[in-house]
C-alpha cells in the first residue's frame, strides 16, 4: 500500500528548514567516520539534530492525527539522537583533557 505525503505550504517551509539542517548534519557525521569529531563538533551535531526535531514537531503540530503521530515520533527520536550527541561531546572533552599533559 502506498501513501501520498501531502503537506501544506506551512509544513513545506518547516520541511525545507529540516532538510537543510539534515544535510549539514550528514556532512558533519561523514567527517566523524573519517577523522572523528571534537567535543565542540559533537555539540554542533546535537544542535542540528535538535533543530531538525523542532521542525519535525512543528510539522506534527500542523498535521492530521495519523501523520501528526508519525512526525511527532520522528521529532522524539531526533531529540534522543541529539542527547546522544551531547553525551559524545562530553566524552570527547574528557578524552581530550586526559591526553593533555598535567601542568
Amino acid at each position: 500500500m502506498s501513501h501520498l505525503l501531502v503537506l501544506t505550504d506551512q509544513q513545506r517551509v518547516h520541511l525545507a528548514v529540516a532538510e537543510a539542517d539534515t544535510a549539514r548534519l550528514v556532512e558533519l557525521l561523514r567527517d566523524a567516520r573519517t577523522q572523528g569529531l571534537t567535543g565542540l563538533q559533537w555539540q554542533v551535531a546535537s544542535s542540528l539534530a535538535c533543530g531538525v526535531a523542532d521542525q519535525a514537531q512543528r510539522i506534527a503540530d500542523l498535521a492530521a492525527d495519523g501523520a501528526g503521530r508519525v512526525w511527532g515520533t520522528c521529532a522524539r527520536l531526533l531529540r534522543d539522537t541529539a542527547a546522544r550527541f551531547e553525551l559524545w561531546a562530553d566524552l570527547a572533552e574528557v578524552g581530550s583533557d586526559a591526553s593533555r599533559p598535567a601542568a
